[in-house]
Protein backbone atom coordinates (compact mmCIF):
# COMPACT_ATOMS: atom_id res chain seq x y z
CA UNK A 1 0.00 0.00 0.00
CA UNK A 2 1.16 3.47 -0.74
CA UNK A 3 -0.12 7.08 0.48
CA UNK A 4 -1.74 9.14 -2.07
CA UNK A 5 -1.25 12.70 -1.20
CA UNK A 6 -1.84 16.52 -2.46
CA UNK A 7 0.26 19.56 -1.86
CA UNK A 8 -1.12 21.85 0.65
CA UNK A 9 0.42 25.64 0.60
CA UNK A 10 1.02 27.20 3.81
CA UNK A 11 2.01 31.28 3.70
CA UNK A 12 2.66 33.06 7.03
CA UNK A 13 4.65 35.46 8.73
CA UNK A 14 8.06 34.26 9.56
CA UNK A 15 9.44 37.90 11.45
CA UNK A 16 8.33 41.37 11.46
CA UNK A 17 9.20 44.65 12.75
CA UNK A 18 8.39 48.31 12.81
CA UNK A 19 10.05 51.50 13.22
CA UNK A 20 9.39 55.09 12.64
CA UNK A 21 11.94 57.75 12.10
CA UNK A 22 12.11 61.64 11.80
CA UNK A 23 13.83 62.93 9.55
CA UNK A 24 15.45 66.66 9.85
CA UNK A 25 17.58 69.00 7.56
CA UNK A 26 17.71 72.67 6.80
CA UNK A 27 17.68 73.39 3.09
CA UNK A 28 19.09 76.35 1.68
CA UNK A 29 16.65 78.65 -1.01
CA UNK A 30 18.62 77.95 -4.28
CA UNK A 31 19.95 80.75 -6.15
CA UNK A 32 17.43 81.42 -8.28
CA UNK A 33 14.77 81.70 -6.20
CA UNK A 34 13.72 84.75 -4.63
CA UNK A 35 13.73 85.43 -0.92
CA UNK A 36 10.95 83.73 1.35
CA UNK A 37 8.69 85.90 3.26
CA UNK A 38 6.37 83.60 4.35
CA UNK A 39 5.66 79.37 3.96
CA UNK A 40 2.19 78.60 2.23
CA UNK A 41 2.33 74.56 1.86
CA UNK A 42 4.67 71.66 2.14
CA UNK A 43 4.38 68.58 -0.03
CA UNK A 44 6.21 65.19 1.15
CA UNK A 45 6.90 62.02 -1.01
CA UNK A 46 8.25 58.94 0.05
CA UNK A 47 10.56 57.15 -2.64
CA UNK A 48 12.06 53.86 -1.68
CA UNK A 49 15.16 52.82 -3.52
CA UNK A 50 16.31 49.62 -2.56
CA UNK A 51 15.06 47.00 0.58
CA UNK A 52 17.87 44.73 1.08
CA UNK A 53 18.05 42.08 3.31
CA UNK A 54 20.93 40.71 5.67
CA UNK A 55 20.96 38.31 8.55
CA UNK A 56 18.81 39.99 11.10
CA UNK A 57 18.16 43.36 9.44
CA UNK A 58 16.97 45.41 6.91
CA UNK A 59 18.19 48.30 4.91
CA UNK A 60 16.09 50.66 3.21
CA UNK A 61 17.22 53.41 0.83
CA UNK A 62 15.43 56.36 -0.58
CA UNK A 63 14.49 60.22 -0.54
CA UNK A 64 11.71 62.45 1.10
CA UNK A 65 10.70 64.61 -1.94
CA UNK A 66 10.02 67.54 -0.95
CA UNK A 67 8.01 70.67 -2.80
CA UNK A 68 7.72 74.50 -1.01
CA UNK A 69 4.39 76.65 -1.82
CA UNK A 70 5.75 80.18 -0.53
CA UNK A 71 5.60 83.98 -0.51
CA UNK A 72 7.71 86.47 -1.31
CA UNK A 73 8.10 90.57 -1.35
CA UNK A 74 10.83 89.99 -4.08
CA UNK A 75 9.52 89.89 -6.94
CA UNK A 76 6.46 91.41 -9.26
CA UNK A 77 5.11 87.43 -8.75
CA UNK A 78 4.29 87.23 -5.39
CA UNK A 79 3.83 82.91 -5.35
CA UNK A 80 7.26 80.78 -6.25
CA UNK A 81 8.15 77.20 -5.32
CA UNK A 82 11.37 75.08 -4.99
CA UNK A 83 11.98 71.51 -4.46
CA UNK A 84 14.61 69.66 -2.63
CA UNK A 85 14.78 65.98 -1.42
CA UNK A 86 16.73 64.52 2.14
CA UNK A 87 18.16 60.83 1.76
CA UNK A 88 16.84 58.37 3.73
CA UNK A 89 19.45 55.50 4.78
CA UNK A 90 17.91 53.47 7.39
CA UNK A 91 18.51 50.12 9.18
CA UNK A 92 15.46 47.60 10.77
CA UNK A 93 16.82 44.77 13.33
CA UNK A 94 14.55 42.02 12.13
CA UNK A 95 14.82 38.54 14.51
CA UNK A 96 14.79 35.42 12.37
CA UNK A 97 15.22 37.43 8.67
CA UNK A 98 16.15 35.01 6.28
CA UNK A 99 18.56 37.13 3.79
CA UNK A 100 17.54 35.10 0.50
CA UNK A 101 14.37 35.84 0.75
CA UNK A 102 11.76 39.39 0.22
CA UNK A 103 11.19 41.78 2.72
CA UNK A 104 7.80 43.92 2.11
CA UNK A 105 7.76 47.01 3.59
CA UNK A 106 5.23 49.48 4.28
CA UNK A 107 5.90 53.00 4.84
CA UNK A 108 3.94 56.38 5.18
CA UNK A 109 4.28 60.08 5.76
CA UNK A 110 2.26 60.33 8.76
CA UNK A 111 3.82 64.54 8.97
CA UNK A 112 5.66 66.78 7.00
CA UNK A 113 6.33 70.27 8.37
CA UNK A 114 8.60 72.99 7.26
CA UNK A 115 9.48 76.08 9.30
CA UNK A 116 11.06 79.12 8.39
CA UNK A 117 14.90 79.80 9.76
CA UNK A 118 15.54 82.98 7.77
CA UNK A 119 14.08 84.43 3.95
CA UNK A 120 17.52 81.78 2.89
CA UNK A 121 16.81 78.97 4.77
CA UNK A 122 13.78 76.54 5.92
CA UNK A 123 13.87 73.93 8.29
CA UNK A 124 12.21 70.42 6.79
CA UNK A 125 11.14 67.85 9.57
CA UNK A 126 9.25 64.65 8.48
CA UNK A 127 8.13 61.63 10.84
CA UNK A 128 8.10 58.05 8.35
CA UNK A 129 6.31 54.98 9.71
CA UNK A 130 7.77 51.63 8.42
CA UNK A 131 6.09 47.81 8.83
CA UNK A 132 8.33 45.39 7.69
CA UNK A 133 7.37 41.80 7.26
CA UNK A 134 8.92 38.29 5.76
CA UNK A 135 6.42 35.90 4.90
CA UNK A 136 7.27 32.38 4.87
CA UNK A 137 5.76 29.98 2.28
CA UNK A 138 5.93 26.05 2.88
CA UNK A 139 4.54 23.27 0.66
CA UNK A 140 3.79 20.09 2.46
CA UNK A 141 2.36 16.93 1.15
CA UNK A 142 -0.71 15.92 3.26
CA UNK A 143 -2.27 12.11 2.65
CA UNK A 144 -5.58 12.20 0.97
CA UNK A 145 -6.32 8.32 0.38
CA UNK A 146 -3.95 4.90 0.97
CA UNK A 147 -4.57 2.90 -2.30
CA UNK A 148 -2.26 -0.89 -3.56
CA UNK A 149 1.10 -0.67 -4.91
CA UNK A 150 -0.25 -1.97 -8.08
CA UNK A 151 -2.65 1.16 -8.53
CA UNK A 152 0.06 3.08 -8.11
CA UNK A 153 2.31 1.47 -10.23
CA UNK A 154 -0.33 1.46 -12.75
CA UNK A 155 -1.04 5.53 -12.35
CA UNK A 156 -4.83 4.50 -12.46
CA UNK A 157 -7.67 4.85 -10.16
CA UNK A 158 -8.38 1.82 -8.09
CA UNK A 159 -11.87 0.98 -8.02
CA UNK A 160 -11.71 -0.36 -4.41
CA UNK A 161 -9.46 -0.81 -1.10
CA UNK A 162 -6.69 -2.91 -0.38
CA UNK A 163 -8.23 -5.73 1.73
CA UNK A 164 -8.71 -5.30 5.10
CA UNK A 165 -7.98 -1.14 5.02
CA UNK A 166 -9.95 0.65 6.52
CA UNK A 167 -9.85 4.84 5.94
CA UNK A 168 -11.64 7.86 7.84
CA UNK A 169 -11.76 11.10 5.81
CA UNK A 170 -12.23 14.40 6.93
CA UNK A 171 -12.44 17.73 5.28
CA UNK A 172 -10.03 20.80 4.93
CA UNK A 173 -11.21 23.99 4.06
CA UNK A 174 -8.44 26.56 4.05
CA UNK A 175 -7.44 30.00 1.61
CA UNK A 176 -4.49 29.44 -0.51
CA UNK A 177 -2.19 32.11 -1.56
CA UNK A 178 -2.05 30.95 -5.63
CA UNK A 179 -0.11 33.96 -6.60
CA UNK A 180 1.57 37.62 -5.29
CA UNK A 181 3.50 39.84 -7.29
CA UNK A 182 4.68 43.25 -7.80
CA UNK A 183 3.65 45.77 -10.83
CA UNK A 184 3.10 48.96 -11.66
CA UNK A 185 -0.10 50.77 -13.28
CA UNK A 186 -0.03 53.76 -15.21
CA UNK A 187 -2.27 56.29 -16.12
CA UNK A 188 -0.53 58.53 -19.02
CA UNK A 189 -3.03 61.47 -21.07
CA UNK A 190 -2.71 64.38 -22.84
CA UNK A 191 -4.87 67.28 -22.20
CA UNK A 192 -5.25 71.10 -23.69
CA UNK A 193 -5.95 73.63 -21.62
CA UNK A 194 -9.29 75.10 -22.24
CA UNK A 195 -9.59 78.14 -24.21
CA UNK A 196 -10.37 80.82 -20.99
CA UNK A 197 -6.86 79.77 -19.27
CA UNK A 198 -3.86 81.53 -20.54
CA UNK A 199 -0.43 80.23 -21.91
CA UNK A 200 1.77 78.63 -19.14
CA UNK A 201 4.92 80.07 -18.14
CA UNK A 202 5.68 77.76 -14.69
CA UNK A 203 4.37 75.12 -13.16
CA UNK A 204 4.56 75.63 -9.01
CA UNK A 205 2.14 73.44 -7.81
CA UNK A 206 0.45 70.09 -9.48
CA UNK A 207 -1.67 67.37 -7.80
CA UNK A 208 -3.04 64.49 -9.72
CA UNK A 209 -5.14 62.04 -7.26
CA UNK A 210 -7.28 58.94 -8.44
CA UNK A 211 -10.64 59.04 -7.07
CA UNK A 212 -13.68 56.79 -7.38
CA UNK A 213 -11.06 53.80 -7.72
CA UNK A 214 -12.01 50.71 -8.13
CA UNK A 215 -10.72 47.12 -9.33
CA UNK A 216 -11.93 43.79 -10.59
CA UNK A 217 -10.27 40.82 -11.17
CA UNK A 218 -10.43 39.37 -14.72
CA UNK A 219 -9.00 36.31 -15.84
CA UNK A 220 -5.53 36.85 -16.43
CA UNK A 221 -5.34 40.43 -14.82
CA UNK A 222 -7.01 42.91 -12.76
CA UNK A 223 -9.16 46.00 -14.05
CA UNK A 224 -8.64 49.54 -12.73
CA UNK A 225 -11.60 51.71 -13.62
CA UNK A 226 -11.77 55.16 -11.98
CA UNK A 227 -11.15 59.10 -12.05
CA UNK A 228 -8.34 60.80 -12.28
CA UNK A 229 -8.82 64.96 -10.90
CA UNK A 230 -5.81 66.97 -11.58
CA UNK A 231 -5.12 70.24 -10.27
CA UNK A 232 -2.35 72.83 -11.52
CA UNK A 233 -1.19 75.89 -10.47
CA UNK A 234 0.95 78.02 -12.40
CA UNK A 235 2.14 81.30 -13.48
CA UNK A 236 0.82 82.12 -16.98
CA UNK A 237 2.58 84.23 -19.76
CA UNK A 238 0.49 87.03 -19.52
CA UNK A 239 1.94 89.67 -17.48
CA UNK A 240 -0.94 91.01 -16.52
CA UNK A 241 -2.05 87.82 -13.93
CA UNK A 242 0.30 86.52 -11.55
CA UNK A 243 -1.45 83.48 -10.95
CA UNK A 244 -3.55 80.83 -12.72
CA UNK A 245 -5.03 76.97 -12.14
CA UNK A 246 -6.59 74.40 -13.42
CA UNK A 247 -8.98 71.62 -11.74
CA UNK A 248 -10.26 68.70 -14.25
CA UNK A 249 -10.65 65.24 -14.02
CA UNK A 250 -10.90 62.28 -16.56
CA UNK A 251 -11.82 58.78 -16.46
CA UNK A 252 -9.09 55.98 -16.79
CA UNK A 253 -9.34 52.21 -17.59
CA UNK A 254 -6.91 49.88 -17.47
CA UNK A 255 -5.41 46.23 -16.44
CA UNK A 256 -2.51 44.90 -15.18
CA UNK A 257 -1.73 41.41 -16.55
CA UNK A 258 -1.43 38.23 -14.25
CA UNK A 259 -1.27 35.18 -15.84
CA UNK A 260 -3.09 32.46 -14.11
CA UNK A 261 -5.19 34.51 -12.25
CA UNK A 262 -9.04 33.69 -12.90
CA UNK A 263 -12.42 35.48 -11.89
CA UNK A 264 -13.48 33.39 -9.08
CA UNK A 265 -10.18 34.24 -7.36
CA UNK A 266 -9.93 36.61 -4.50
CA UNK A 267 -7.73 39.99 -5.39
CA UNK A 268 -5.91 41.91 -2.79
CA UNK A 269 -4.76 45.00 -4.29
CA UNK A 270 -2.73 47.46 -2.39
CA UNK A 271 -0.99 50.52 -3.72
CA UNK A 272 2.19 51.06 -2.34
CA UNK A 273 2.88 54.58 -3.56
CA UNK A 274 2.43 56.69 -6.29
CA UNK A 275 4.93 58.80 -9.00
CA UNK A 276 3.90 61.44 -11.09
CA UNK A 277 5.22 63.48 -13.53
CA UNK A 278 3.73 66.87 -15.55
CA UNK A 279 5.48 67.83 -19.07
CA UNK A 280 4.35 70.97 -20.43
CA UNK A 281 4.40 70.60 -24.26
CA UNK A 282 3.79 73.29 -27.32
CA UNK A 283 0.45 73.13 -29.10
CA UNK A 284 0.29 73.06 -32.64
CA UNK A 285 0.78 77.37 -32.65
CA UNK A 286 3.65 76.87 -30.23
CA UNK A 287 2.22 77.40 -27.59
CA UNK A 288 2.57 76.18 -24.22
CA UNK A 289 -0.75 75.18 -23.65
CA UNK A 290 -0.46 71.30 -23.96
CA UNK A 291 0.03 68.92 -21.09
CA UNK A 292 1.55 65.53 -20.94
CA UNK A 293 0.49 63.28 -17.73
CA UNK A 294 1.56 60.43 -16.17
CA UNK A 295 0.81 58.85 -12.86
CA UNK A 296 1.92 55.51 -11.99
CA UNK A 297 0.60 53.64 -9.25
CA UNK A 298 2.99 51.11 -7.84
CA UNK A 299 1.02 48.02 -6.79
CA UNK A 300 1.38 44.99 -4.75
CA UNK A 301 -1.83 42.71 -5.59
CA UNK A 302 -2.36 38.84 -3.98
CA UNK A 303 -4.73 36.36 -5.39
CA UNK A 304 -6.61 33.95 -3.17
CA UNK A 305 -8.22 31.19 -3.83
CA UNK A 306 -11.02 29.23 -1.05
CA UNK A 307 -10.43 25.27 -1.58
CA UNK A 308 -12.08 22.28 0.37
CA UNK A 309 -11.08 18.84 -0.18
CA UNK A 310 -11.03 15.85 1.54
CA UNK A 311 -7.81 14.48 3.43
CA UNK A 312 -7.05 11.33 5.28
CA UNK A 313 -7.63 11.78 9.03
CA UNK A 314 -7.02 8.26 10.17
CA UNK A 315 -6.92 4.72 8.68
CA UNK A 316 -5.93 1.06 9.90
CA UNK A 317 -5.81 -2.55 8.55
CA UNK A 318 -7.62 -6.02 9.80
CA UNK A 319 -4.81 -7.89 7.11
CA UNK A 320 -1.73 -5.96 8.61
CA UNK A 321 0.13 -3.66 11.11
CA UNK A 322 -0.81 -0.36 9.50
CA UNK A 323 1.91 2.52 11.26
CA UNK A 324 0.91 6.33 10.15
CA UNK A 325 3.27 9.71 10.61
CA UNK A 326 1.65 12.37 11.31
CA UNK A 327 2.22 16.06 11.33
CA UNK A 328 0.31 18.94 12.29
CA UNK A 329 -0.18 21.90 10.18
CA UNK A 330 -1.28 25.23 10.36
CA UNK A 331 -4.00 26.27 7.57
CA UNK A 332 -5.14 29.65 6.98
CA UNK A 333 -8.85 30.85 6.06
CA UNK A 334 -9.97 33.96 5.00
CA UNK A 335 -12.58 34.86 7.28
CA UNK A 336 -14.53 37.66 5.48
CA UNK A 337 -13.11 40.25 3.02
CA UNK A 338 -15.31 43.49 3.84
CA UNK A 339 -15.02 46.81 2.09
CA UNK A 340 -17.08 49.84 4.26
CA UNK A 341 -17.48 53.17 3.36
CA UNK A 342 -17.56 56.55 5.74
CA UNK A 343 -18.71 59.74 4.94
CA UNK A 344 -17.41 62.25 7.31
CA UNK A 345 -17.87 66.39 7.17
CA UNK A 346 -16.95 69.17 9.34
CA UNK A 347 -16.74 72.89 9.19
CA UNK A 348 -13.24 74.85 8.49
CA UNK A 349 -12.46 77.84 10.12
CA UNK A 350 -9.56 80.66 8.78
CA UNK A 351 -7.65 81.36 11.43
CA UNK A 352 -8.05 85.22 12.38
CA UNK A 353 -4.45 86.16 11.43
CA UNK A 354 -4.60 84.57 8.38
CA UNK A 355 -6.31 86.73 4.97
CA UNK A 356 -10.14 85.41 4.44
CA UNK A 357 -11.33 83.49 1.30
CA UNK A 358 -11.98 85.03 -2.13
CA UNK A 359 -12.10 81.63 -4.33
CA UNK A 360 -10.77 77.99 -2.97
CA UNK A 361 -8.64 76.14 -5.29
CA UNK A 362 -7.85 72.69 -4.05
CA UNK A 363 -7.99 70.37 -1.34
CA UNK A 364 -5.70 67.34 -0.28
CA UNK A 365 -6.28 64.83 2.67
CA UNK A 366 -4.22 62.39 4.86
CA UNK A 367 -6.26 59.34 6.88
CA UNK A 368 -4.46 58.79 9.92
CA UNK A 369 -6.10 56.01 12.29
CA UNK A 370 -5.12 56.17 16.49
CA UNK A 371 -6.80 53.13 17.63
CA UNK A 372 -7.99 49.74 15.77
CA UNK A 373 -9.14 47.52 17.87
CA UNK A 374 -10.87 43.37 17.48
CA UNK A 375 -14.29 43.67 19.23
CA UNK A 376 -17.33 41.75 18.87
CA UNK A 377 -18.25 41.18 15.27
CA UNK A 378 -15.71 43.81 13.84
CA UNK A 379 -12.82 46.07 13.96
CA UNK A 380 -13.22 48.97 15.93
CA UNK A 381 -11.58 52.15 14.43
CA UNK A 382 -10.56 55.63 15.54
CA UNK A 383 -9.13 58.25 13.42
CA UNK A 384 -8.68 61.16 12.22
CA UNK A 385 -8.59 62.86 8.31
CA UNK A 386 -5.82 65.80 8.18
CA UNK A 387 -7.06 68.22 5.52
CA UNK A 388 -5.75 71.24 3.94
CA UNK A 389 -7.74 73.49 1.66
CA UNK A 390 -5.86 76.09 -0.39
CA UNK A 391 -7.52 78.80 -1.41
CA UNK A 392 -7.12 82.18 -3.14
CA UNK A 393 -7.12 85.34 -1.03
CA UNK A 394 -8.21 89.05 -1.11
CA UNK A 395 -4.88 90.24 -0.34
CA UNK A 396 -3.11 90.74 -4.03
CA UNK A 397 0.41 90.55 -2.25
CA UNK A 398 -0.21 87.24 -0.69
CA UNK A 399 -2.73 85.84 -2.89
CA UNK A 400 -2.40 81.95 -1.71
CA UNK A 401 -2.81 80.44 1.84
CA UNK A 402 -3.74 77.39 3.40
CA UNK A 403 -6.95 76.16 6.26
CA UNK A 404 -5.92 73.23 7.82
CA UNK A 405 -8.58 70.90 9.55
CA UNK A 406 -8.27 67.78 11.42
CA UNK A 407 -11.83 65.76 11.11
CA UNK A 408 -12.33 62.82 13.76
CA UNK A 409 -13.97 60.08 12.53
CA UNK A 410 -14.98 56.43 13.97
CA UNK A 411 -16.37 53.15 12.78
CA UNK A 412 -17.05 49.16 13.04
CA UNK A 413 -16.11 47.25 9.93
CA UNK A 414 -18.52 44.11 9.91
CA UNK A 415 -16.72 40.80 10.64
CA UNK A 416 -18.77 38.39 12.26
CA UNK A 417 -17.09 35.81 13.56
CA UNK A 418 -13.70 37.19 14.21
CA UNK A 419 -12.10 36.42 17.37
CA UNK A 420 -8.67 38.13 18.67
CA UNK A 421 -6.61 35.56 17.64
CA UNK A 422 -7.18 36.18 14.22
CA UNK A 423 -5.01 38.34 11.91
CA UNK A 424 -6.37 41.13 9.59
CA UNK A 425 -4.76 43.54 7.06
CA UNK A 426 -6.29 46.72 6.85
CA UNK A 427 -6.20 49.32 3.89
CA UNK A 428 -8.25 52.79 4.51
CA UNK A 429 -8.24 55.45 0.83
CA UNK A 430 -9.83 59.13 0.33
CA UNK A 431 -11.87 58.09 -2.53
CA UNK A 432 -13.64 61.69 -2.83
CA UNK A 433 -13.16 65.45 -1.44
CA UNK A 434 -15.86 68.10 -1.40
CA UNK A 435 -15.33 71.48 0.08
CA UNK A 436 -17.80 74.59 -0.37
CA UNK A 437 -16.86 78.04 0.50
CA UNK A 438 -19.77 79.18 2.55
CA UNK A 439 -18.41 82.70 3.46
CA UNK A 440 -14.86 84.51 3.52
CA UNK A 441 -13.80 82.70 6.98
CA UNK A 442 -15.46 79.25 6.95
CA UNK A 443 -15.55 76.10 4.32
CA UNK A 444 -17.39 72.95 4.85
CA UNK A 445 -15.92 69.94 3.83
CA UNK A 446 -17.22 66.62 3.04
CA UNK A 447 -15.21 63.34 2.51
CA UNK A 448 -15.88 59.97 1.53
CA UNK A 449 -13.24 57.13 2.57
CA UNK A 450 -13.07 53.45 1.57
CA UNK A 451 -12.02 51.09 4.51
CA UNK A 452 -11.30 47.67 3.57
CA UNK A 453 -9.89 45.12 6.11
CA UNK A 454 -9.01 41.08 5.24
CA UNK A 455 -9.44 38.79 7.98
CA UNK A 456 -7.93 35.30 8.48
CA UNK A 457 -8.38 33.36 10.65
CA UNK A 458 -6.12 30.16 11.39
CA UNK A 459 -6.35 26.37 12.25
CA UNK A 460 -4.32 23.52 13.14
CA UNK A 461 -5.25 20.53 11.68
CA UNK A 462 -2.95 16.94 11.85
CA UNK A 463 -2.28 15.32 8.25
CA UNK A 464 -0.38 12.23 7.66
CA UNK A 465 2.57 12.15 5.95
CA UNK A 466 3.83 8.96 5.49
CA UNK A 467 2.66 5.26 6.19
CA UNK A 468 4.60 1.79 6.99
CA UNK A 469 2.97 -1.60 6.19
CA UNK A 470 3.87 -4.33 8.78
CA UNK A 471 3.14 -7.82 9.09
CA UNK A 472 0.16 -8.75 11.57
CA UNK A 473 1.59 -9.21 15.40
CA UNK A 474 0.02 -12.46 15.17
CA UNK A 475 1.13 -13.51 19.23
CA UNK A 476 -0.63 -9.79 19.86
CA UNK A 477 -4.01 -10.89 17.90
CA UNK A 478 -3.79 -14.22 19.41
CA UNK A 479 -3.63 -12.85 22.76
CA UNK A 480 -6.70 -10.59 22.25
CA UNK A 481 -10.10 -12.80 23.26
CA UNK A 482 -12.46 -13.57 19.68
CA UNK A 483 -15.44 -11.73 21.18
CA UNK A 484 -15.95 -8.86 23.54
CA UNK A 485 -18.70 -6.94 25.85
CA UNK A 486 -17.78 -3.56 26.06
CA UNK A 487 -19.54 -0.58 27.50
CA UNK A 488 -19.06 2.43 26.71
CA UNK A 489 -17.74 5.38 29.23
CA UNK A 490 -18.10 8.37 27.07
CA UNK A 491 -19.63 9.56 23.81
CA UNK A 492 -18.29 8.85 20.67
CA UNK A 493 -17.65 7.64 17.36
CA UNK A 494 -17.22 3.50 16.86
CA UNK A 495 -13.81 4.01 14.97
CA UNK A 496 -11.64 4.01 17.58
CA UNK A 497 -13.30 1.16 19.39
CA UNK A 498 -13.04 -0.65 16.17
CA UNK A 499 -9.52 0.24 15.76
CA UNK A 500 -8.61 -1.40 19.08
CA UNK A 501 -10.16 -4.52 18.86
CA UNK A 502 -9.29 -4.96 15.54
CA UNK A 503 -12.46 -4.96 13.81
CA UNK A 504 -14.91 -2.83 11.63
CA UNK A 505 -17.28 -0.26 12.43
CA UNK A 506 -19.42 -1.83 9.51
CA UNK A 507 -19.51 -5.48 11.75
CA UNK A 508 -20.37 -3.60 15.46
CA UNK A 509 -23.29 -1.79 13.67
CA UNK A 510 -24.26 -5.56 11.62
CA UNK A 511 -23.78 -7.17 15.22
CA UNK A 512 -25.56 -5.24 17.25
CA UNK A 513 -28.28 -4.06 15.30
CA UNK A 514 -27.00 -0.31 15.29
CA UNK A 515 -28.28 2.71 13.11
CA UNK A 516 -25.73 5.18 13.50
CA UNK A 517 -22.27 4.63 14.17
CA UNK A 518 -22.13 6.76 17.37
CA UNK A 519 -22.72 5.59 21.34
CA UNK A 520 -23.28 7.01 24.58
CA UNK A 521 -21.98 6.35 27.59
CA UNK A 522 -23.96 3.11 28.88
CA UNK A 523 -23.64 1.84 25.85
CA UNK A 524 -22.87 -2.11 25.57
CA UNK A 525 -21.65 -3.47 22.66
CA UNK A 526 -20.28 -7.25 21.37
CA UNK A 527 -17.25 -6.80 19.20
CA UNK A 528 -15.82 -9.83 17.37
CA UNK A 529 -12.14 -9.65 16.20
CA UNK A 530 -11.59 -9.71 12.24
CA UNK A 531 -8.22 -10.59 10.63
CA UNK A 532 -8.12 -10.45 7.01
CA UNK A 533 -5.32 -11.57 4.60
CA UNK A 534 -4.93 -15.34 6.07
Amino acid sequence: MELSTRNIRTHGILCRSDMQITLEDDVNVPDTKPDIDQLIKTQGEIQITSITPTDGKVAIHGNLSFSLLYITTEDIRPVHSMKGQIPIDETINMDGLLPEHEVMCHFELEDCQTNLINSRKVSIRAIVSFHCCQENDNEIAAGVDIISSEASRADMEQLSPPEGLHRRFSQFALTQLENQKKDVFRIKDEITLPKGKPNIDTVLYYEMTPQNLQTRIIDDGIRFVGDLQLFLLYIPENEERHLEYLETEFPFDGTVPCSNCTEDMISDVEILNSEKEIEIKPDEDGENRVLELELNLNLRLKFYQDETFDYLEDAYSTACTLELNRQNIISTKLLMKNQSVVRVSDRIHVNQDTDAILQICNATGNIQIDEQEIVENGISLEGVVELEVLYITENDDRPLAVAKGAIPFTHTIEIRGISPEDDYELQSTINQISVIMLDSQEIEAKIILNLCAFVFTHNTQQIITQIQEQPLDMEHLQAMPGLVGFIAEKEGSLWNIAKEYNTTVENIMQLNQLESDQVKPGDRLLLLKQIDGI
